[in-house]
């Protein structure tokens, strides 16, 4: 897969292209904030794109679940409409959780809370099955380990694997503002801006 990816003038970058393969994992360090932006912006007009963002993204009026829910809803790719489709989604969010190491009893807590009430951490978690219950063709982690504690940032390295497990030929890209020091990471192929 090759995306061209248009930046606007405020990104100071004019033209940018990347040639993502499929299956393939890459790191993109974009040193300026706006940059960040104007990539992520770009990538979702060029493609379905999921993102984990740094605080999960998630309408804070709106409980786990709806927020988890929400934009495979709104876009009807459960593939088939009313409680079905719902229980459908359930299912696959909670294996999704259970493969993360998350017990039946904490996702059915979780799913009640609304987002002020988890961690860093639950939050990207969230933002994570949400966008593999929205099947992308690019993951994108924003700044994923940032803030996290050690033995937090191995687990969300597991997000990655389990991604790749369920679409292999897709694509995921590690987003920073700096370089992280993750070994997971390591021999990663880096683009900078």
């Amino acid at each position: 897969m090759a995306a061209t990816l248009a930046l606007d003038d405020a990104t100071g970058l004019q033209h940018l292209e990347l040639v993502l393969n499929a299956g393939r994992r890459y790191r993109v360090i974009a040193p300026r904030p706006e940059l960040k932006a104007g990539l992520l912006r770009a990538l979702r007009a060029a493609a379905p794109v999921a993102v984990v963002a740094p605080r999960g993204g998630l309408i804070g009026n709106l409980k786990l679940w709806e927020n988890l829910v929400l934009p495979s809803q709104y876009r009807e790719e459960s593939g088939s409409g009313g409680a079905a489709g719902l229980g459908a989604l359930e299912a696959r969010a909670e294996a999704l959780y259970r493969a993360l190491g998350v017990a039946r009893e904490r996702f059915v807590e979780l799913c009640a809370m609304l987002p002020e009430r988890l961690s860093e951490f639950e939050r990207r978690l969230a933002a994570f099955v949400r966008g593999m219950l929205a099947e992308p063709q690019i993951m994108v982690y924003d700044g994923l380990f940032d803030g996290l504690t050690r033995p937090e940032a191995g687990r969300a390295v597991r997000f990655d694997r389990l991604f790749l497990l369920h679409f292999p030929f897709r694509t995921a890209l590690y987003v920073d503002t700096h370089d992280p020091l993750v070994p997971a990471l390591d021999g990663l192929p880096v683009i900078r801006l």
